[in-house]
């Protein structure tokens, strides 16, 4: 699934280019090489914007997406593992561009608010944090 908005994105809506040679889907967490916007890794430390659409980018190419500025906005991710109401009020890190790491918190790129329903589910809503140098 990815990142999902569930509150606030309204007007939050911008145009980035691509890093060339890659491959981005709606709802992946995206951070920065060289000035151009490309698919989060487990390493990431600022999370700025997530996809709003799917993208994909030929060698030497860069191409315009549109994504969702982060900042202020509420999202569902899914959790590599199942979740617990325990990561309720604690900060979590990235698997990789689509998926929570709810058992390690040395980036904490995301706070959790609250729980999506059983904890099988393996989804949290709460928001990206930013960590600018």
């Amino acid at each position: 699934m990815a990142f999902k908005p569930t509150r606030y994105d309204s007007g939050k809506v911008a145009s980035l280019l691509t890093a060339s040679s890659t491959t981005i889907a709606k709802g992946d967490a995206l951070d920065f090489s060289s000035g151009y916007v490309q698919r989060a890794t487990s390493g990431s430390t600022n999370i700025e914007y997530v996809a709003a659409e799917d993208m994909v980018t030929a060698s030497a190419a860069h191409k315009a997406i549109l994504c969702i500025k982060t900042k202020g906005v509420d999202f569902i991710g899914d959790t590599a593992g199942s979740s617990s109401q325990a990561l309720v009020g604690t900060f979590i890190d990235l698997t990789d561009h689509d998926t929570l790491n709810q058992a390690a918190s040395s980036t904490n790129v995301f706070f959790v608010e609250n729980m999506v329903g059983a904890t099988t589910d393996k989804q949290v809503i709460g928001h990206f944090v930013e960590n600018v140098a």
